[in-house]
């Protein structure tokens, strides 16, 4: 196997191919309130596994399906709790629906409420020396 072939098969692998890297998060430390995009109540809560400036995977009681526009609010872990607000779609399952027990999904982020919770966010990012998830 050529050296480019390797290099093309690493940057196809999932974990390779994410613009920004993610931050592996205590789940029990975070909080995460989520609703369907437009409803008036946050529905459900759960936790958060890991975030990104583009997105996060998280879990909640209740599966959603890919492509569910939602509305989010995040409370993240540290020193100082960082919470943020943003707007985006499901775009997978982690787990097996099937099976009893909170279900993991992904969400990609598509607008964040205001300039200043995008900039919570990357600080949060920036000051928690990003490990990759």
């Amino acid at each position: 196997m050529t050296a480019r072939h390797q290099v093309r098969e690493r940057w196809h692998t999932p974990a390779e191919t994410r613009l920004t890297p993610r931050l592996r998060l205590a789940p029990m430390y975070t909080l995460l309130r989520v609703r369907r995009q437009g409803e008036k109540r946050f529905r459900w809560t759960g936790y958060i596994y890991d975030i990104s400036r583009s997105g996060m995977r998280f879990e909640l009681d209740e599966p959603l399906e890919p492509g569910t526009p939602v509305e989010v609010r995040a409370m993240l872990p540290g020193s100082q709790t960082t919470r943020f607000s943003a707007s985006g779609r499901v775009v997978r399952l982690h787990d097996d629906a099937d099976e009893p027990g909170p279900i993991r999904m992904g969400l990609q982020f598509e607008q964040f409420t205001t300039k200043e919770d995008r900039l919570k966010l990357t600080r949060y990012l920036s000051q928690s020396g990003r490990r990759a998830a």
